[in-house]
Order: C-alpha cells, then structure tokens, then sequence
C-alpha cells in the first residue's frame, strides 16, 4: 500500500478507532487535460481512506475488501489539495460500512461516499 499512497501523493494525517484523515497532494501529472483532478484519483482517495479508518477497528491480522463504493460528486476540483475524512458507521462479524468525504484545502466539499466492506476475521 505505500507504493500505491506514494504513487497517488496520499499522506495520512490523522487516524484512531474514530476517524481516518487522509491527505492528497495530487501531482501535475494526475491532473486531467481541463486542469481538474480526475474523478477516478478522488474515488480513490476515498477507498484508500475507508480502508485505512476500518483497519483501525480491527485486528492486525483482519483482512478487508471493498464490495461497493458509491461517490457523489458535488464540485470539480482544480485545487491540488484534497483532504479525506472517514468514519466507520457499522463494523458486523463480516461486513462493514463506512462513509466520508473529500473537501479541498479551504474546506469546499468536492465529493461524498459510501463503503461496504467484506471482512475477514483472522
């Protein structure tokens, strides 16, 4: 995963059994041809964040895969900065549920999401 965070200029600010914060810096080369960040890298940055706040809550050991991920998005972005917050919202034997959002730099809400997860207790 650090490889695939590096590659898309994702830092984790903040996570505890509470909330994940997941920073991108998107580089030049992700922007798309109109000088906004392409939907797929947010959708991205959402999962890799829902990822992150669930693992929190679980085992070491726990595995997890994302089922479904459903993004709305509400503003294009030409910021660089996008900031992700998740939250688990139910966490069962074996399925979870997470939501977030992304906002820019200056807080303008870019998208919201929903995620279910297949969980895989070791």
């Amino acid at each position: 995963m650090p490889g695939f965070m590096a590659l898309l200029g994702l830092t984790i600010e903040h996570a505890d059994a509470e909330e994940a914060v997941v920073r991108m810096d998107v580089p030049d080369a992700l922007m798309s041809p109109f000088g906004a960040v392409h939907g797929g890298f947010i959708a991205a940055l959402l999962d890799t964040g829902f990822g992150i706040a669930l693992h929190r809550r679980l085992d070491a050991a726990d595995r997890i895969a994302t089922h479904s991920l459903n993004v709305t998005y509400v503003a294009f972005s030409r910021e660089q900065l996008l900031i992700c917050r998740t939250r688990v919202v139910s966490l069962r034997k074996a399925v979870a549920v997470v939501e977030g959002e992304v906002t820019t730099g200056d807080g303008t809400l870019v998208a919201k999401a929903l995620g279910t997860f297949g969980v895989r207790r070791a």
